[in-house]
């Protein structure tokens, strides 16, 4: 087997290995994706006022998973939530995080004023 043909078979293995690792990867975006798109459908899609997400049967989504939907239904990031809140990002974190168990009623009015949602939105939620 002379050079060349060594050279072709690698440069043939190395391209295989980009286009697997390619595949893979959007296939996990892509079921990442899909899973924030499902939550998002949910929501947009469904006439709620005065009622917990979670009593609708969603599937048991937590506080976070709730703020989160209103953030990117008004297309902001949590940091601007934290200053518009006048809360701080690690507040926000820890909830997202589930460190922070038992919000208080100041805080969830906070982020329900600046989402201009329901409080009623955060009934049941953990």
């Amino acid at each position: 087997m002379n050079v060349t043909k060594i050279i072709e078979i690698a440069i043939a293995l190395v391209a295989l290995v980009l286009y697997l690792l390619m595949v893979s990867k959007a296939a996990k975006l892509g079921a990442a994706l899909g899973k924030d798109q499902a939550i998002k459908d949910y929501f947009l899609d469904t006439p709620r006022k005065s009622q917990s997400p979670y009593k609708l049967g969603t599937g048991g989504l937590t506080m976070w998973e709730v703020i989160e939907v209103y953030l990117m239904e008004q297309n902001m990031k949590p940091i601007e939530l934290a200053e518009k809140a006048g809360i701080s990002t690690g507040t926000l974190s820890d909830l997202k995080s589930g460190r922070l168990k038992n919000p208080s009623f100041k805080l969830l009015e906070k982020i329900a004023d600046v989402l201009n949602i329901d409080m009623n939105e955060f009934r049941g939620l953990s």
